[in-house]
Parts: C-alpha cells; sequence; structure tokens
C-alpha cells in the first residue's frame, strides 16, 4: 500500500469510473484497474461494487475510505514538516565567537537577508570547540570560526584579523609604532580565559620571547577585555578592531606579526537545506570590510 494506490482509490471514490478516474490522475484506465486490484489483494477484500462500467463503493470500501484519506493527508503534513527543515525558507542555524558578534554576525545576517528577505536564522554563541561539535551533531548549520581542526567539517575562509597590543592611553608603549611579545615583559595583562582558541596562541607566542606578565584578569569577552585596559588595569593582545568597534584603547601592532583567520565553517558529512547552501555561497564572495 503506498500513497500513489491510495490516491487513486479515493479518486475513484470520487468519480466511480475507471474511465474518469484515469482522466483526473493523467494515467492511463488500466493503470487504475491495476492499483485497485493490487489493494484489493492486499487488503483481501474487494472495496467496490461493479455494475458494468460504473463502479461504486461497498460496506468494506466505505469503512476503508476515510482511514486511506487520512493516510494521505499525513503524507501532506509530513512534507510540510520536511519542507520547513529542508526547503528554500529553512531557518539558518548560524553560531559564531563573542568576538565576532558586532562586526562580523551583522554583516553576515544583514548582507544575506538583503539577496533574501525572507530568510530567518537561529543565532548561537559559543567557543570554537563548541561550535564545531554543535555542527558535526546537527545542532548547527553553519559557523563563523577559527579553522576546525577536524575532518568531518568543511571551512573556508573570509578574514585575516591582525593581532595587536592594546595599551591604555598615556601608557610607556602607547607611542610605539610596533610591539613586540619580549616588549610585555613585566606587564599587568588582561588575557583571554584559558578556554579560549586565541589563548592557545597568545600563550606560546610570550613564551617563546620569553616574556612574563602578570595576569590581571581573566575573560573570554573581547569588549570586557578591552574596557578593562582603557581603564588602566593593564594591556592586552588582541584582534585588531572592525570599523564597527569602539576602539578605546590604543592598538598597536604586533611584530612579528600574527594574524587570526576566520571563516564559515559546516558538514562535509551531510547535505544542508537549500537555504544554508545559498548562505554558503554568500559568504565566499562576501567582503567583511575588517
Amino acid at each position: 500500500m503506498d500513497e500513489q494506490t491510495l490516491r487513486v482509490f479515493l479518486t475513484l471514490c470520487e468519480t466511480e469510473n475507471t474511465r474518469d478516474a484515469a482522466a483526473a490522475l493523467r494515467v492511463n484506465q488500466s493503470n487504475v484497474s491495476r492499483a485497485i486490484a493490487r489493494l484489493e489483494a492486499e487488503l483481501g477484500t474487494e472495496l467496490f461494487t461493479r455494475h458494468g462500467r460504473r463502479i461504486s463503493l461497498n460496506r468494506a470500501g466505505a469503512a476503508f475510505r476515510p482511514d486511506a484519506a487520512e493516510i494521505v493527508e499525513r503524507y501532506e503534513i509530513g512534507r510540510r514538516h520536511l519542507s520547513q527543515v529542508t526547503g528554500p525558507a529553512t531557518s539558518i542555524r548560524l553560531g559564531f565567537l563573542q568576538s565576532t558578534a558586532r562586526w562580523a554576525v551583522p554583516v553576515l545576517v544583514g548582507g544575506f537577508r538583503d539577496i533574501a528577505p525572507g530568510s530567518r536564522f537561529e543565532l548561537r554563541q559559543g567557543f570554537s570547540r563548541e561550535l564545531f561539535s554543535w555542527i558535526a551533531d546537527d545542532a548547527l548549520d553553519v559557523a563563523f570560526s577559527t579553522p576546525p581542526a577536524r575532518s568531518d567539517l568543511a571551512w573556508t575562509p573570509m578574514v585575516e584579523q591582525r593581532l595587536c597590543v592594546a595599551v591604555p592611553r598615556g601608557h610607556r608603549l602607547a607611542a610605539r609604532a610596533s610591539i613586540t611579545p619580549a616588549d610585555l615583559d613585566g606587564e599587568d595583562f588582561v588575557a583571554f580565559s584559558r578556554t579560549t582558541e586565541i589563548r592557545t596562541v597568545i600563550d606560546p607566542m610570550l613564551q617563546e620571547a620569553g616574556a612574563q606578565v602578570r595576569i590581571a584578569f581573566e575573560s573570554s569577552e573581547v569588549d570586557t577585555i578591552r574596557g578593562l585596559v582603557g581603564v588602566g588595569l593593564g594591556v592586552a593582545i588582541l584582534p585588531e578592531p572592525s570599523q564597527m568597534d569602539a576602539a578605546e584603547p590604543m592598538h598597536i601592532p604586533l611584530v612579528p606579526a600574527h594574524a587570526r583567520r576566520l571563516g564559515v565553517a559546516w558538514s562535509a558529512e551531510r547535505t544542508n537545506p537549500a537555504s544554508v547552501r545559498a548562505f554558503l555561497e554568500h559568504c565566499r564572495g562576501l567582503d567583511l570590510g575588517v
């Protein structure tokens, strides 16, 4: 018993004529007869009484008709439900790093909605390792993040953020054109939390230069770190602020140059809905203007 056979049965209930049912379904009359014969054989009973060329529902057919209609309706409901998570109007589940919330997410979301006004987004913030796990678990479609070190995810680079040393105005290093990690030896330091991916970049940099800093505070939020530097709690190594960021402390280029690569990650193991594929294609050609 399949959906098409049930549709033939229900159409024949209406027309009471195999020729008219075939015309309504745009199939051959023989296809209608064979479908009804298969259905009756499967159910083990006749569903129609034959009156020459005309047929009518018998008692068994009348009893089965509402159930057949309900099954076909459930097929339609199932298709609508499926379309909500696979069709072109499917919500895009986008994850992002906290440090990119102010400058990248508005561009990513707003830019796509300019070309696809009806698009919907579900946003989620997290650390890189969380974003990658959520994609793998099918809790996210796309993440704006650093490169993933795992084979089940694909990644396209979009921008590189140069790392700078953030110092309060009037600090002894504020007049420098550039700063080396060694120059930070002995400084009070506002650091990223140990759980963040950027901390794993900064710590080896300082260690290699032999710079010993005093951790004054740790935070996972760039804005918090920047604000604390601005009020003189210490210095910090931060991604260069974008045009959308209010850069209250001085941001001086770090040498040798280091950069944080950012882009979009998605699952390499499943087929994304059309809306997500369109969003990824949009991201590949997007200028973030950093």
